[in-house]
């Protein structure tokens, strides 16, 4: 693996190959070319708008050259204006195109992006390619050995990059060093390596849209594609007629403000191995937990409640229907959950299992569906509940642990208390993995918080002679003390 990275790390000194293929002009005429070539090829473009070119690493944004008003359309643009492939795809490039795994859809739209790049000024598209960033560094595929070691303490993020990473020297050594040696070849002689090809595709990923939905292929929409995220965006992309979409103002817009779109409600795993930045305490992050009922019943006994070992990894008929049902068991079972930082964020189908297997037996949880067993506000009753909130608490408890860093730990790496500032790429790692921990720290909170509450509920008389029965159940099943019936779920806490 450390030679899988350090390829894709040689990509700052390969890239120089694109800027000397770049049109040569000045920045500022490039971005002048791309809104004249909108406006030349059927588009329109707002003198309302202006772009704006930090650096050639980063990329070009879009900014408000004036005041908008909510409703002003900011840019027009044409169906042929947009990147993408199809019809008009060349067959030896799609051919190509479609040996490319689905989940990989970037990487499908970045072999139209390259062969664009390699036909240089035959290209229709050349003045939005020479606007595209010269590198994408946020980008985990070309992290460092010691960024990519310190996001492994993720593993669901970490084991994504490698699997990418593979697929792209594999990819590129054998399709695309069979299509450079063979008649037809899509991309002008050039010879694609997996630098190139990682290159593409971080600009797809980070660039593209879904504007003719979610099953068909994804376009790179010049000069709009220069917007900025945020959850609390100032514009909007419409689809027009005949293919064509608009950029339209959301709301007034002062003059001097960057022009911004949602990307979705994504988490931040999304956000850096697709766009390369995190957004800090995003309430849309969230932990990947695989779904184990050995798992969770070993939470289970973590949160202090007394459970056999033999119980471990075992579950009655009812229980398995419903997890069944949630398709958290049986052949088609999908075990993901994802965990966020409270409780009413949390997945439904992780406080479903956790309600699921605290229950004494069947009758515990008659008449309600798997589906409703995930509302965190329908609680089964209250001992129920207190149980189910101390199982996700170990489960939470139990990610932290896995991390061997500790989040005090982060951050004084990050504050470049340990070692000094840390490079750009290991800092990105940490703030990635603190975020998890920071997340798994506040649901803790949030269910303690909210264990304590229901302690100090009396519980009736209907739960304390359900409880009474229970306590008479099964060899092997957890039993509470119902000595009397005013007791309250703070036995249940002892």
């Amino acid at each position: 693996m450390a030679t899988l990275f350090g390829i894709l790390r040689r990509a700052a000194a390969t890239r120089q190959y694109w800027v000397q293929a770049r049109l040569s002009s000045t920045a500022a005429s490039r971005q002048g070319e791309l809104i004249d070539w909108v406006k030349v090829n059927g588009g329109s473009v707002s003198h309302a708008i202006s772009i704006s070119y930090p650096n050639a690493a980063t990329g070009a944004g879009l900014q408000a050259a004036q005041a908008c008003k909510a409703g002003d359309r900011l840019v027009h643009l044409p169906a042929h204006c947009q990147l993408t492939y199809g019809d008009n795809t060349s067959p030896k490039l799609m051919s190509l195109i479609e040996k490319v795994p689905q989940e990989l859809w970037g990487a499908k739209l970045a072999l139209q992006v390259l062969q664009e790049r390699c036909l240089g000024t035959k290209s229709f598209f050349r003045h939005y390619i020479s606007n595209l960033p010269v590198g994408v560094p946020g980008i985990p595929l070309f992290f460092s050995q010691d960024a990519i070691k310190a996001l492994e303490e993720y593993p669901p993020l970490s084991q994504q990059v490698k699997r990418r990473c593979r697929w792209l020297v594999s990819f590129a050594d054998g399709e695309l060093a069979d299509a450079a040696s063979s008649s037809g070849d899509p991309f002008e002689g050039q010879r694609i390596d997996a630098n190139m090809l990682g290159w593409a595709m971080a600009v797809t990923t980070s660039r593209a849209f879904r504007v003719r939905g979610p099953d068909k292929p994804a376009a790179q929409l010049p000069l709009i594609d220069m917007c900025n995220h945020s959850f609390a965006p100032n514009c909007q992309v419409f689809p027009g007629q005949d293919g064509s979409v608009d950029l339209v103002a959301s709301r007034d817009i002062q003059a001097s403000e960057p022009l911004l779109l949602s990307y979705g409600n994504l988490s931040n795993d999304f956000f850096l191995l697709d766009y390369g930045f995190l957004v800090p305490l995003n309430p849309f992050d969230a932990v990947a937990v695989r779904f184990d009922v050995a798992f969770f019943q070993a939470a289970n006994a973590l949160s202090k409640q007394k459970v056999d070992d033999e119980a471990l990894d075992t579950v009655e008929d009812f229980q398995e229907a419903l997890l069944a049902e949630l398709k958290l068991a049986g052949p088609e079972a999908d075990r993901e959950l994802m965990v966020r930082r409270s409780l009413p964020s949390c997945s439904p189908r992780a406080v479903a299992a956790a309600r699921i297997l605290s229950a004494q037996d069947a009758a515990e949880l008659a008449g309600r569906s798997a589906e409703s067993l995930g509302q965190w506000k329908q609680a089964v009753s209250p001992i129920n509940e207190v149980k189910a909130l101390r199982m996700l608490a170990g489960v939470a408890f139990f990610v932290l642990s896995r991390f061997p860093a500790t989040l005090e730990q982060d951050k004084q790496l990050l504050a470049g208390q340990s070692a000094g500032p840390l490079p750009d790429d290991m800092a990105l790692a940490v703030q990635f993995r603190l975020g998890k921990k920071q997340l798994m720290a506040e649901l803790l909170h949030d269910l303690a918080n909210r264990i304590k509450a229901l302690a100090m509920q009396p519980i009736g008389r209907q739960d304390s002679t359900a409880a009474a029965h229970h306590s008479t159940g099964n060899p092997g099943k957890r039993s509470y003390s119902t000595s009397t019936a005013a007791w309250t779920v703070k036995d249940v806490l002892r």
